[in-house]
């Protein structure tokens, strides 16, 4: 059964908090807080994916797990080499991904029954959110595509993806509004705040706050709990396993920032074709986890 719990009333507030931050403070400030967030909080959510996907697979030698460890890393470079030859296709592939994983995450339930229209709704919801923070910030969502795709999007874009986010999203919650029901009101009071924070803040400092506050924490909770179930600190193991290879992200992405012509690709560009980069791996190993729902 669904409950309202005090850290969903405490999403609702810290967000209405870092909306009045985001409209005072000057947007260097910003800028460095949602990046020290996103690369802390936000990375370190998604580094137990080889756990997990061990976990999964009931991999026990270290043999084993280094094939695992290697296959992933291919897997990363191969979205990095993605987004650099078909930039337009990779960036689609991540709104469309990202979409699913920001859905499942934030209505995901053990009561909600595993359905291919449950799973229309999840990526629905995360369409409208990805629809709702780039009309919100037009400007800087056309120069981020513009630099990683060398193409400019045409301005009546963020337009029609808001008006088509919204229509599919209305129509699949209609087919399982008997399902999420019990989540309408405190999901509703979340996304009024998000929209809020959205209209009056830059887009960087919104994704931060939505990513970290929205994203990260609940699904590191979540995995902490599924992992780690009979330890004293579910949190501090998860946050232990999870060192090696967050600072392994950090160093691939302070490679990339050495080696790459600034005055080609801006650092916000590069952060988030950073994240694309690592997010589809990440999303699979999550959608894996809930099939399975690790005990």
């Amino acid at each position: 059964m669904f409950k309202i719990t005090h850290f969903d009333i405490l999403k609702v507030f810290i967000t209405l908090v870092c909306t009045g931050l985001g409209a005072v403070l000057p947007d260097d400030i910003l800028n460095f807080f949602a990046a020290i967030n996103v690369l802390t909080i936000g990375i370190i959510h998604g580094a137990n994916d080889l756990y997990i996907i061990s976990k999964i697979r009931k991999t026990t030698t270290k043999q084993h797990f280094g094939y695992l460890f290697v296959i992933y890393v291919l897997f990363v470079f191969i979205m990095v080499f993605a987004l650099y030859r078909f930039p337009i296709w990779s960036l689609l592939l991540f709104v469309v991904i990202s979409s699913f994983h920001f859905g499942e995450q934030q209505w995901y339930q053990k009561t909600i029954a595993r359905s291919a229209k449950v799973h229309f709704f999840y990526a629905a919801f995360g369409f409208m959110l990805f629809a709702l923070l780039f009309f919100t910030n037009k400007s800087q969502t056309a120069h981020i595509i513009l630099e990683i795709t060398q193409e400019q999007p045409p301005g009546y874009l963020f337009d029609r993806f808001l008006i088509f986010a919204s229509c599919i999203f209305t129509i699949f919650l209609i087919i399982i509004y008997k399902q999420i029901k019990p989540q309408l009101f405190i999901q509703s009071i979340g996304i009024l705040s998000l929209l809020f924070l959205f209209s009056q803040t830059s887009l960087l400092w919104s994704f931060s706050v939505y990513f970290v506050l929205w994203h990260s924490l609940p699904s590191l909770k979540e995995q902490a709990t599924l992992l780690y179930l009979h330890d004293s600190s579910p949190i501090r193991s998860y946050v232990k396993s999870a060192i090696p290879y967050w600072l392994l992200s950090l160093i691939g992405l302070t490679a990339a920032i050495l080696f790459i012509d600034n005055e080609i690709i801006s650092l916000t560009s590069l952060f988030f074709a950073f994240l694309a980069a690592i997010t589809i791996p990440h999303v699979i190993a999550i959608f894996l986890m809930h099939k399975k729902y690790i005990s």
